[in-house]
Parts: C-alpha cells; structure tokens; sequence
C-alpha cells in the first residue's frame, strides 16, 4: 500500500508540475510553435495565436512544408532548420497579413537525429499601407515582403542586436559592404519596435544635392522657383513618429551634415523659406558602406553628427565570411524566381557547393542577381556547377564524357549568347557586350536558331 500511495503521490506531482509547465508556455511574451522532427506541428501557444491570427486547431497536426505550399505561411524557420540541422531564423509573413519573426532551434534525440524544433516568434506586424515610403515609383510587392533568412550564428548576433535597439529610440549607425542587407535591418529595427509611425528610406547618393535639402527639411511657398503653392512637408516630417533611414549617409554633403545634426539635437526642423521651427519626434538609422572614421579625418563627415548616429552601432559582415547563410539565401531566392516566373528550378549539391566557394564581393545583392539569371537562362530544371561558372564568367575544365572539344565550345556559345539576349535586350548592346560586330552575332543567333529583337 505504502509503494502504491507513492506512485500516486509521484503521479500527481508529475501532473502538477506538466500544469505549471503549461501555464508558463501559455503565458510567454513571446510565440512558442513546436514541431517534431518531421515539421509536423505539435503545439503552439495561446501568444502566437494571437500574434499570429490563426488557431491552434488549423495548426496542429500539419506540416510545414504543407503549410507553406497552402500560402498560410511565406517562409517556416523549421524547414530551414530541417534542411541544415541547425537554428534558423526566418521573418515570414502569415496568410492574415501579419508578419513574424522566428528562430528555430533543434532539439536532437541520443542518435543525433532531431525530434523537435522549438520557434520562438516575435510580432514584427505594422500597417503596411503606411510603411516603405521612398522618394520616387515604390518597389514592387515582392520586394516589400522580401523573407529574411539566415543560418550564422554572426547574423544570430546582427539580429539580436537589432530586436535590442528596437526597444529604445535610440540613434542606430549600420555598417556593411554594399548589397548585405542594411535595408533589411533597418526595417526590421523599425517593425520591432511597434511604433505606428511611417518607415521613411532615404538614399542620400541617390538624390542630387540641390535637391536633397527640400526633400529632407521641406519648404515654404515661395522659398525657390518652381515650389508648390503649399509648399511641402519634408521627409523629416513624414517620419513623424516613425523612422527615417538615411542610407548613405557619408554621401551627404557637408552643410547638409550640419543642418541634420540641429534637427537630431534640437528635434525639430526649419523648412527652407520659413521662420517658425517644426517641432518632430523621428528615430534615425543611418547606414553606410564606407569608412567613416577616414572621412572624418580628411574632413568629409563631421565628427560630431557622427558620434550623434552612432549611439548604437550594428555591423553587418559579408556575405562571405558567412557561409552558413549562402546555402539557405540561394534555395529562397530560386523558389521566389521559380514563383515569380513560374518555373520549377533546383540547385544541384555541385551548384551549392560552387555558389559557397564565391567570394560575393556584391553579398546578398549579387547572389539573388546570380540565381535570378540562372533561373531564367539555365536550359533543363537543375542547375549544374557548370552553369554557374558560365554566369560567373568563370574558366571551365572539359569534362570527360560530355562530348568533343568543339561541341562543349559551341554549347558554352550557345549559353554565353543566350544569357546575351536575356541581359542586353538588342544585338546591338549585346554585340558590345561580347566584344563582337553586330553582324557578327546575327549570323550566329541565326546559326543556333536564335532569334532577339532589336
């Protein structure tokens, strides 16, 4: 009797203690979704219910992978984690128009195989229509809900940074060579944060100079010929309550640097033409490829607006010295080709390897251009280590069993002509491109059976 009240005693402290367990899932800050080992989900809990908008009964029991060809979610960080065995994280957008952050962990059996991946998820959901306002024509849709992922632990750190800054109003400066993703930081930092505010990007080498300070600060009718009537609001003021990205911001002219520094010390900016001062509440994220500390020293950016910016600062390392992220990057860009062009590419194990081995002197701008041309220039659905080195303009070896030396000459041609017509549109630019006459390129397109058209 006495060992029978024990194994009832020890069954209810069990239970008590699965209850407490479940209170405290239940009542995380964050989302908790749980999948075993296969993707399918096992549980998720009341907070990403709700962040989410979908219910625990049209989850459980489905895998991801389903889940994702449904469009109930965009990207899942537990597919990601499937595929490398590895964390991932992974920013997705759910079919209820809300957009998530999540980073998978695996959990691993004593065989070494995963049995469970547990996602904690974060709410990065603002009011699109007031978001990604840019001077000039707006990017497209997909390239506003572009999905962010990576597998590195150094852009685990990058992110978590990132989510820090967002809680406070701080002044954030981002580093990083062009093309690896500052944008992408910068709005994450702004969704993070939960103001309701617009996200204002301004490229600063993009604008002309006599055009950048109304476009920052504003104006008053009558202050230049050509103002409007009404004048207008300055991008400053647009940001009101929000955030403004400065990107490129060691390309702001001098006088422009000074005038900023007033607005970031001051919180409030004078239109040109006008005497009263606008009072405005904006973070700033700034962003830079360049070297600030050597424009400091000869004298093209101001040391104090600089120390002003770089209350947080956040660096964004190459792609390159990142290889973990290159694998993932390049399976997302060619499912966002496949869809956009509705295609049904792969990447072979011999074309990742060889995507690893590039330097990426471009980063994450250059890999999605490469596997875009691939997408669309690659005969047959699986991309060869081959075709890379083609796009990539690459020296290849004759493999044995591919035929003569001149038939793999004439199928490199029938590649390098074709990737030609693709990128250069007329046989006039692609003459140029190529380093032959026109007339030269006609009589082999009408060789090959190829036709482009002018």
């Amino acid at each position: 009797m006495d060992a029978k009240k024990e194994l009832v005693n020890q069954l209810k402290e069990v239970i008590e203690k699965n209850e407490e367990l479940n209170d405290i899932i239940e009542n995380l800050c964050d989302g908790v979704y749980i999948t075993d080992g296969s993707g399918k989900t096992l549980r998720v809990n009341k907070t990403y219910e709700r962040m989410s908008g979908l219910k625990k009964e049209d989850l459980v029991g489905k895998n991801m992978e389903e889940l994702v060809k449904e469009g109930v979610f965009s990207q899942s960080a537990s597919l990601q984690v499937l595929k490398l065995k590895a964390p991932a994280t992974v920013m997705y957008t759910v079919n209820t128009g809300k957009r998530l952050l999540a980073k998978g962990v695996p959990v691993f059996d004593s065989f070494g195989k995963i049995k469970m991946i547990v996602n904690n998820v974060w709410d990065l959901t603002e009011i699109y229509s007031l978001e990604n306002e840019t001077i000039g024509p707006k990017a497209s849709s997909l390239q506003q809900e572009v999905d962010f992922i990576f597998h590195s632990p150094a852009m685990d750190k990058v992110v978590e940074l990132a989510l820090k800054a967002s809680k406070v109003t701080s002044n954030v400066l981002i580093l990083g060579e062009s093309g690896v993703g500052k944008d992408v930081i910068a709005n994450l930092i702004h969704k993070a944060s939960g103001v309701k505010g617009t996200f204002i990007k301004v490229n600063c080498a993009a604008i002309p100079e006599t055009l950048l300070e109304s476009e920052l600060f504003g104006y008053e009718y009558g202050s230049f010929t050509g103002a409007k009537k009404d004048g207008k609001a300055g991008l400053f003021q647009m940001a009101n309550n929000g955030t403004i990205f400065l990107d490129e911001i060691a390309e702001l002219p001098t006088h422009l640097q000074a005038k900023l520094l007033r607005v970031i010390q001051d919180k409030e900016v004078i239109p040109i033409g006008a005497t009263k001062s606008i009072a405005i509440e904006s973070r700033v994220i700034a962003a830079t490829n360049k070297n600030i500390e050597t424009a400091i020293d000869t004298g093209l950016f101001r040391e104090d607006l600089y120390y002003r910016l770089n209350v947080v600062s956040i660096k964004i390392p190459p792609l390159r010295n990142r290889v973990e992220d290159i694998q993932p990057l390049a399976r997302y860009f060619m499912d966002l080709f496949n869809k956009k062009y509705s295609l049904n590419k792969r990447l072979s194990k011999g074309a990742l390897e060889a995507l690893e081995r590039s330097q990426w002197r471009g980063n994450v701008r250059e890999l999605e251009n490469t596997i875009e041309r691939l997408a669309v220039v690659v005969d047959g659905n699986v991309i060869a280590a081959e075709d890379i080195a083609i796009i990539q303009n690459k020296p290849l070896l004759a493999d044995k069993g591919k035929g003569s030396l001149k038939e793999q000459l004439m199928e490199l041609e029938v590649k390098l002509l074709r990737e030609s017509i693709v990128v250069n549109k007329t046989t006039r630019r692609a003459a140029k491109a190529l380093g032959i006459d026109q007339s030269t390129l006609v009589r082999k397109l009408q060789k090959y059976g190829m036709k482009m058209m002018d």
